[in-house]
């Protein structure tokens, strides 16, 4: 079973989270056409990526880095702790 080491709630199982991937960033975008594009076409790329992951029994937001060819966790964050000039 994969776990997630969060800086809030400790180490918790990935069944307990939801990911958004990165759809919240794409929905803040300016440029609807391109907001458009990216949440119906993506990137499926392998490679190190910023993603939205709900918990959903403490009802929190976290950032992760992970590299998704390896699926590899490289960071985790309380969402809330990330402002407007740290978004990708």
């Amino acid at each position: 079973m994969k776990h997630f080491d969060c800086p809030v709630i400790g180490r918790r199982p990935q069944q307990e989270f939801l990911c958004s991937g990165a759809s919240i960033d794409i929905i803040l975008m300016d440029d609807a056409d391109a907001a458009r594009e990216a949440l119906y076409f993506g990137d499926a790329t392998a490679r190190v990526k910023r993603e939205w992951w709900y918990h959903k029994p403490s009802r929190l937001w976290f950032l992760l880095q992970r590299d998704t060819g390896t699926d590899t966790v490289m960071s985790v964050e309380l969402a809330t702790q990330v402002h407007d000039h740290d978004r990708p």
